[in-house]
């Protein structure tokens, strides 16, 4: 029996795996209002996280953020290797899998407007009366996020980090299977099910499934609830093929003892009698220590703990300066320029491979075939090749007329690249502006690539203008 903490252990962290870190991250502190916290890059690489996570070659930077719980965080991983699979353009909050979380803040309007600047807008209207009021987003990986104007936890309201607007409340799993997923959360890992409901049908039109039918339990606690929904109409998509919990979206759930091992072992015991399957034996150092396990539905659970102290501020639970945390890339360049065209005509200019081979001087551009067929749009990819050999490129984020994000998938020179085109509406024209971002994979030349790169940026924006200007509205 754990001395210090009674089993289960309280439920504490929702884990994400996103495809820009440092996007994803300024969208939950910027917009909602959650507060920094630790991170790592070292620890997170090698034979270790890869059987903790049972991910072969994983290697990926770590951030967390926390809200006003006092012992529970976001906990954001960008893979470097492997490379994440994107969420599929048609995910649903019905889909199998952990789909949804959701989160009270203390100022609904602000809240909104404050995401309204990062582009983010509710997917319906709110529902409910002032002080009650719902609404649902998608943050920048199209993981559902409900935001509430009143907690559902009002007790815990009281408590924790009175200084931060936002809380984490619950997330919820799409179960295909309520009966079993009750007897493994209640009758496995001891959870209590809650005389209480977060949600009735009509909030699911907020999310897009107005008329649902389905049935939902609530689970854990204290101060972050568990949601566990079966759809029996719609139903939704089973666990995507391949998949592997490095894949873009909600990665797993955590329990955690906030003082020593002792409860982890125990609850990861009760996990195994109950038919999980755990990827390593539960790894220990002398100031924290976790495991993973999946139960039979193929949901993925960690168990963890950190000590009081450095222990938690060394993983993440507790508040540190943004400045304090490794980053996923460390060179930059970028150029911007104002081109005298329309926004839609030099969007397609930009997306374009015949036009783009020709006035970016960055190589020659191809469309790879995809599963889904796109050409276009998130998901859709395309070669580079370059004197230095051939490089893809990966849309995953597109907004027509706007921007487009996308990343190179496994380059070595280039690790963990991330690129912005954005343009936006100027007096003269409109202002194309074209940033990257990466780390390079051989050590010492980091500076002088990006050197290069921002030359060969400044030449393609001038090509563009050239190429726009002796080529008009013929895209």
């Amino acid at each position: 029996m754990n001395p210090n903490t009674s089993l289960p252990l309280p439920l504490n962290q929702i884990a994400f795996s996103v495809i820009d870190l440092r996007r994803t991250e300024a969208w939950w502190r910027e917009g909602l209002g959650f507060l920094p916290a630790g991170g790592n890059r070292l620890l997170f690489r090698g034979p270790l996280i890869s059987a903790i996570q049972n991910v072969p070659g994983a290697a990926m930077t770590c951030w967390c953020l926390l809200g006003r719980n006092d012992w529970s965080q976001i906990e954001m991983f960008q893979y470097e290797s492997p490379t994440s699979k994107l969420l599929p353009t048609d995910f649903k909050p019905n889909d199998i899998g952990y789909t949804r979380c959701g989160v009270w803040v203390a100022d609904f309007d602000s809240a909104l407007a404050r995401l309204a600047r990062l582009d983010t807008r509710p997917l319906a209207p709110p529902i409910g009366s002032l002080g009650q009021r719902r609404v649902c987003v998608r943050n920048p990986d199209g993981v559902y996020v409900e935001l509430m104007e009143a907690d559902p936890l009002p007790a815990q309201n009281r408590l924790g980090r009175q200084d931060c607007p936002v809380a984490l409340r619950y997330v919820s799993m799409s179960t295909p299977d309520m009966a079993r997923s009750l007897a493994f959360l209640v009758d496995g890992l001891g959870l209590a099910e809650l005389d209480t409901q977060l949600h009735d049908d009509a909030h699911e039109a907020l999310w897009g499934l107005a008329g649902a039918q389905c049935t939902r339990r609530v689970l854990g606690g204290p101060s972050l609830l568990l949601e566990v929904v079966e759809y029996q109409q719609p139903r939704g998509q089973p666990w995507r093929q391949g998949y592997r919990v490095c894949d873009q979206g909600i990665l797993n759930i955590c329990f955690g003892d906030p003082l020593n091992r002792h409860g982890v072992n125990a609850m990861h015991q009760r996990a195994l009698k109950a038919g999980a399957r755990a990827n390593s034996r539960p790894i220990h150092t002398l100031r924290a220590g976790c495991v993973y396990a999946n139960d039979p539905l193929g949901f993925s659970y960690e168990f963890m703990w950190a000590a009081p102290g450095r222990g938690h501020r060394n993983y993440g639970f507790s508040v540190l300066p943004v400045n304090r945390r490794p980053l996923p890339d460390n060179q930059r360049a970028g150029s911007s320029l104002v081109i005298n065209a329309p926004a839609a005509e030099l969007f397609q200019l930009v997306n374009d491979n015949a036009a783009l081979s020709r006035w970016s001087g960055l190589g020659r551009f191809a469309q790879i075939a995809t599963p889904s067929g796109a050409a276009c749009g998130v998901g859709g990819e395309r070669s580079v090749a370059t004197p230095l050999g051939t490089l893809r490129e990966q849309i995953t984020a597109w907004q027509p007329g706007h921007c487009v994000r996308y990343r190179i998938v496994g380059s070595r020179l280039m690790r963990n690249h991330q690129g912005l085109i954005s343009l936006a509406p100027e007096t003269g024209g409109t202002r194309v502006t074209w940033i990257i971002r990466f780390r390079c994979g051989i050590p010492g030349l980091g500076g002088l690539l990006r050197r290069v790169m921002q030359g060969k940026l400044e030449k393609a924006l001038a090509g563009l203008q050239q190429y726009q200007a002796s080529h008009p509205k013929q895209h």
